[in-house]
């Protein structure tokens, strides 16, 4: 699985390229703080979502630090999805441009 640094999803973002962000983080996390734009659907959420992803788009992962959000790759890759993970998570992102976004 491909995999990209907090700073180079920034870039992607300030860019104005389309991104598709999905944060796995539970809905109790990401009501602290969640990457502008980002699409909400918990780890144990995805099996029931996946009509949510197309198989032609990419979408890029965040978690807290990484480790869901890779796990969640390998299982939408699994299932002919595109996927990126964001190493560091949101532990990485740190504060800035952080917002509470509804669900």
């Amino acid at each position: 699985m491909e995999s990209i640094t907090v700073d180079e999803l920034k870039e992607k973002i300030v860019d104005s390229n389309p991104v598709n962000i999905v944060d796995v983080r539970t809905r109790e996390e990401t009501a602290m703080g969640i990457i502008p734009g980002a699409k909400t659907i918990p780890m144990n959420e995805i099996p029931s979502n996946l009509n949510y992803f197309n198989d032609n788009e990419t979408y890029y992962l965040v978690c807290k630090a990484g480790m869901r959000s890779e796990r969640t790759g390998q299982y939408l890759e699994e299932n002919g999805i595109n996927v990126v993970n964001v190493e560091g998570g949101m532990d990485a992102w740190g504060d800035d441009g952080l917002e509470v976004d509804s669900i």
